[in-house]
């Protein structure tokens, strides 16, 4: 198909990983960082904090740009599968550090967004924080989890994905065409 794409005028602009954890064991059990905990997300308290770090983590990702609160909550929060149980605030004390935001499918566990501020990446809690929603997600009877990752993404979100026993289980590929008048 690719070639054809290309043929017709099509170039390759991105190529993201779909990449999932088949869990027959339990994960390991999350060994956080001095000082540092997760808790669920506290309705009416909560979303602007877990949008601010999600927006500020990602600014460091060169094709995100940044999405208003009121954007966000509408796919995000304001959905009949909307979960508060599985959005996970990361704290350093009183201040957010990190979040996670994912979603329970018919049949996978499903991270849509999962962040640490980049003052804070390099210390293991972006992997205890896998650990954690891979165990509330086993805990729940649920042992497929997924995730979409850009195979570009500078942060070395991919290398920490596989650490966390995750694998490449298909590629998304992003093709443009320039059309003219």
């Amino acid at each position: 198909i690719s070639n054809l794409l290309e043929q017709e005028g099509y170039i390759p602009i991105r190529h993201d990983w779909r990449m999932e954890i088949e869990m027959k064991t339990p994960p390991p059990v999350p060994v956080w960082p001095e000082g540092i905990s997760v808790r669920t997300l506290i309705p009416g308290q909560d979303e602007r904090t877990v949008h601010r770090v999600i927006q500020d983590a990602f600014s460091d990702l060169a094709h995100r740009a940044y999405q208003p609160f009121e954007e966000w909550e509408q796919w995000a929060i304001k959905r009949n599968d909307f979960d508060p149980s599985l959005v996970f605030p990361v704290m350093a004390g009183e201040d957010p550090v990190g979040a996670a935001l994912c979603y329970n499918y018919p049949d996978e566990g499903w991270v849509r967004q999962i962040a640490v501020l980049r003052q804070w990446r390099g210390r293991g809690i972006a992997l205890q924080l896998l650990y954690h929603i891979f165990g509330e997600f086993y805990h729940r009877g649920i042992r497929r989890v997924g995730l979409i990752v850009d195979s570009q993404n500078a942060t070395g979100a991919t290398r920490l994905y596989e650490r966390a026993g995750m694998h490449i289980a298909l590629q998304l590929d992003t093709y443009e065409k320039k059309l003219y008048p």
